[in-house]
């Protein structure tokens, strides 16, 4: 019985050891040089217009220009798991492969630029449309979702309006 019972279990205690290691070897953590800058532009309405940096050492910097409910500059700390977590979304958004720009043939609608540095590479990427998921708007999901992150950090931290 005690046999039977230690085959049954030892199997089980091997794979949970596994995945565990496994899981550990799929969070990745940024990289010393890792920089997201994220900065909205003015629309024809009151759309807020800030600039946000997030540093790999979990600074975070917010500029308020308009249209904001903190104007100037702002700080905040960011957890190594949040920058993890981020850093995971520019990875997931493939970010590096992105094209340079995303543009709708429309005017006076918001803009968004994204810059991201890391391991020694350097991106931007122009989004210009009325926002992810709707008619007026090319940018892809990956992108979208990234943008929808750093958007909820102002949000997050009372500097700009939840609507």
């Amino acid at each position: 019985m005690r046999s039977e019972l230690r085959h049954r279990t030892l199997p089980s205690i091997v794979a949970v050891i596994l995945l565990t290691g496994c899981q550990a070897l799929l969070t990745k953590t940024a990289p010393s040089d890792f920089l997201v800058s994220f900065e909205r532009g003015p629309c024809f309405g009151t759309c807020p217009v800030y600039v946000l940096t997030v540093f790999a050492d979990g600074t975070v910097s917010f500029n308020g220009v308009r249209f904001v409910l903190a104007e100037g500059t702002q700080t905040a700390t960011f957890s190594p798991q949040q920058v993890t977590e981020l850093y995971q979304a520019v990875l997931d958004a493939d970010f590096f492969d992105l094209e340079d720009g995303y543009e709708v043939a429309a005017t006076d609608l918001p803009s968004i630029l994204t810059t991201i540095t890391m391991n020694g590479q350097i991106k931007t990427v122009y989004h210009y449309g009325l926002g992810c998921g709707t008619e007026l708007d090319l940018a892809p999901p990956g992108l979208c979702a990234l943008e929808a992150l750093l958007e909820s950090i102002p949000s997050a931290n009372a500097w700009v309006s939840d609507n």
